[in-house]
Order: C-alpha cells, then structure tokens, then sequence
C-alpha cells in the first residue's frame, strides 16, 4: 500500500481517516515506500489488516487471511467485528468472494488491445482519463486499473475477492495504481473523491444492483462521471435456457464447472463456422454459451455466465432511469454495453437534483 492511498481512504463505519501501523515495508522501483503488511485503524474502533501491500477492509478479513492472523497475532488487537456481523456478510456475499476470487485466480491474463477497446467504449478516448483519480469498483485481477493508469490516471480498484493478489501482481510497478480488497456497497473512501468512478459487468452480479449503483454515486465529485457496464434484458427463450442450466451450475464445485465450461469450445467453433447463418440455431447457441472468436474468451466468458451467485439482466431504459432519477446529466447510452453520466455541481452526497 503506497502511503498516497492514506489520503484518500476513510473507514466504511465512521467515515474519518484512517491511522497507519506499519509492521514491514518495501521500496519499489521508484523509490516509493510501500507498506506490505500493517493496520489501518479509524478512530471508532474498528480497524483492517493490510496483506501483501492491499488492505483489506472486509468483516471476515482475518478468515481469508488466517497467515496474516496467526503470524502477526501477538501485535494484533481484538478483531472489534462481531461473529453475527461477519456471518451476516457471509450469508449474502461470500458465494460471490469465493467464485469471483476463483475465476480471476485461475485466469488473469492481460490482453491489451482488447482490453484497451473495453476501456474506451462508447466514443471515450485515452485522454478522457488523463490526469484524473479514478475509482474501478470490482476490479477483479485488474485489468481495466492498468489500461486506464496507462492513459495517465491514479487509479484504485477495489475487489470483494482475492483477485486483488492478481490484481496487484499486474499493476505493482505502476506507480499510481492502489489496490483496495473491499466490499461495493461499503466503498472504504472520502465521498466526493473521484473524477471517474466505473463499474464494468460488476453490478448485475451483487445482491442489489440499484442500490450498488447509488452508493457509488456518492463517491463522484460534482462534475465527475460514472460509467456502468450491466447486463441487458435478454429475449424470454434466452432466459429460460439460461435459468434451466443456472439450476444445476451453481450447485457444481467451481473447478468442475470450470472444466466443464470447455464443452463450449466446439460449440464455439460451430457457431462461428456455421451456426451463425442458421436461424433458431444461431438463438439456441447464443442463449448457452458465450461465442467469441477467441476461444479461450468463449470458455472464461461462459464460466462467467453460469457461476455467479447473483445474476440480474436490465433493460436500457430502466438503467437510464438510475441516472436521472440521481440528477445525473449528458446520460449517454451504448447499446448492450453501458451507460454514463455526469455529475451536477449543484449535488451533494445522497442527494439528487
């Protein structure tokens, strides 16, 4: 953890700053002083490991990293968050840590043209994001952190998942990337912070979408932009395949579901060879499985599709609906990928025009 992200952190609970316990540091090859293991504390109480350069301001922090615990425990104080609290977490979104934190482990590769094209949909362009503080809200193994830093932002990314090991893995030598294990609807940051705050196919997988959305508005300066990235409504047939295949995937073991997924690449290949011409075939295909020209995309993509506890699809104009109903203006729209809007100045936290 770089000592910058000190000043833009805040504790979920209280929301004052943070205090900083360094228990080992490292420099990185810009001289930067990084902390890799430590304490935030805030001043309510409450406090959060730092594992491996990323805090980790989750209730059942000590859980996933139990290394971190046992080596540190006699410099540790009382964990001051109760078990009804974190079992309460757990119960809504652990399932989600756990499969997410799976596929993003077992794939992280960096694919940068097409990462790049991701990044700037909708007529955005490199500049768009130079020289601003960005927020990526379900950064997974951080792929999109590091395009958008190449464009000369200071970007955080916050995961609910260990993919923030990836995440860090890839973007440690970028020096204005930090790397935040967190949870959505709690984002541990100053509210008003962020020019940009983006969420790309992060919110239709979480308990509430809406409400996910809302909370990260607070976190937009006024005259800042947030960009979403959400399932759209599929067509009913779509739909009830997909429901039908959901009944039995979420009940498989991820590795198994992860190796069955491969039952999609000669799909895939079908698809692009043939099946694409051939009506009714060409909607059965596309309603089971996620086709691409690359196939090792067609396979993450549909483990992607079949194993997320959560699962909402939206239509466009319900999505607008969330911008303007927050006061946000120049909405603008792109079909089947997402939606942006801006800010007003004359907002303030919580509050729509």
């Amino acid at each position: 953890m770089k000592h910058r992200l000190l000043e833009l952190l805040a504790c979920p609970h209280c929301g004052e700053a943070f205090s900083l316990e360094e228990f080992a540091t490292s420099e990185n090859a810009d001289g930067q002083v990084e902390v890799e293991q430590g304490i935030l504390r805030s001043l309510c109480g409450k406090w959060y490991p730092i594992v491996d350069a990323v805090p980790v301001i989750l209730p059942n922090a000590l859980d996933i990293y139990s290394d971190f615990a046992h080596e540190y425990a006699d410099r540790l104080p009382e964990w001051p968050i109760s078990a009804d609290e974190i079992r309460r977490f757990e119960e809504e979104k652990k399932k989600t840590q756990e499969s997410f934190g799976f596929e993003w482990t077992v794939y992280s590769t960096v694919r940068d043209e097409r990462d790049e094209g991701y990044v700037l949909e909708g007529g955005l362009t490199p500049e768009f994001f130079t020289g601003k503080l960005v927020l990526d809200a379900g950064c997974g193994y951080g792929r999109h952190s590091r395009i958008v830093q190449e464009f000369g932002a200071e970007v955080v990314g916050i995961d609910l998942s260990v993919a923030v090991i990836n995440a860090r893995k890839i973007t440690k030598d970028m020096p204005k990337v930090h790397i935040v294990q967190t949870d959505l609807f709690y984002p541990p940051f100053r509210k008003e912070i962020f020019d940009v705050v983006f969420s790309w196919g992060v919110l239709h997988h979480t308990p509430d979408p809406r409400r996910a959305f809302e909370g990260l508005v607070d976190f937009v300066k006024p005259g800042g932009d947030i960009s979403v990235k959400i399932y759209r409504k599929r067509p009913a047939p779509a739909r009830f395949i997909e429901s039908l295949i959901r009944k039995v995937t979420l009940r498989l073991p991820l590795k198994t579901l992860y190796d069955l997924s491969y039952l999609c690449v000669p799909i895939n290949w079908f698809y692009w060879a043939v099946g694409r011409h051939i009506p009714g075939v060409r909607e059965l295909i596309l309603g089971t499985i996620r086709c691409d020209r690359d196939w090792r995309i067609s396979h993450i993509d549909t483990f992607d599709w079949y194993h997320p506890q959560y699962q909402f699809h939206f239509p466009m104009e319900e999505v607008e609906d969330w911008f303007k109903e927050k006061g946000l203006l120049d909405v603008y729209g792109v079909e089947s990928k997402g939606m942006r809007g801006r800010k007003t100045v004359e907002q303030t936290v919580g509050e729509a025009v």
